[in-house]
């Protein structure tokens, strides 16, 4: 398995694949439109090029003799705050794998995906990172984030940058 940052000429469409096996019925609340998302995949993987610190969207690919399939990809942006702290926070905005992959597998790329995050925020400064999930079965993603340090509530897990550095897996 490799992780890299997602490219606009060659992750997008792999992207919006995966994404689509995931978004969950909102009950019509929101109006699923898969344009408006490999827009906003594409303008994100490209100014990325440009500027790391914007947002953060790797993919993870496994290579086998002649082929190569993307694993999963995570997704951050920062630039959040809530309406009591001036702590800028760094948001989950997915983390998404293939469906098809053994429970291990899942759970070790999951991981890896809380280990980019906590990096790519405390490489940029950002002093709170938060990991969310609007999917119905989120115990095990949120055990996940407990396990590794972060204050889970519900749906929702925050750490401490710094503490979650403490924290990487080995």
């Amino acid at each position: 398995m490799e992780w890299k940052l997602a490219h606009p000429l060659e992750d997008v469409q792999e992207i919006v694949n995966i994404a689509d096996q995931y978004f969950v019925d909102t009950g019509g609340v929101m109006t699923k439109n898969k344009e408006i998302f490999r827009k906003n995949v594409t303008v994100t993987s490209t100014v990325q090029l440009f500027d790391k610190t914007k947002e953060f969207l790797a993919v993870c690919r496994e290579t086998k003799e002649d082929s190569e399939r993307m694993l999963g990809y995570c997704w951050f942006d920062r630039f959040g705050y809530t309406t009591y702290s001036a702590d800028e926070i760094s948001n989950a905005k997915f983390h998404h794998v293939e469906p098809d992959l053994s429970p291990r597998v899942k759970i070790k790329i999951l991981d890896e995906m809380i280990d980019q995050h906590i990096l790519w925020a405390y490489n940029c400064g950002i002093p709170v990172i938060c990991s969310t999930s609007v999917r119905p079965e989120h115990d095990v993603f949120m055990k996940l984030h407990k396990r590794r340090g972060f204050t889970v509530n519900g749906s929702y897990a925050w750490i401490r940058t710094e503490q979650g550095m403490k924290c990487l897996t080995k």
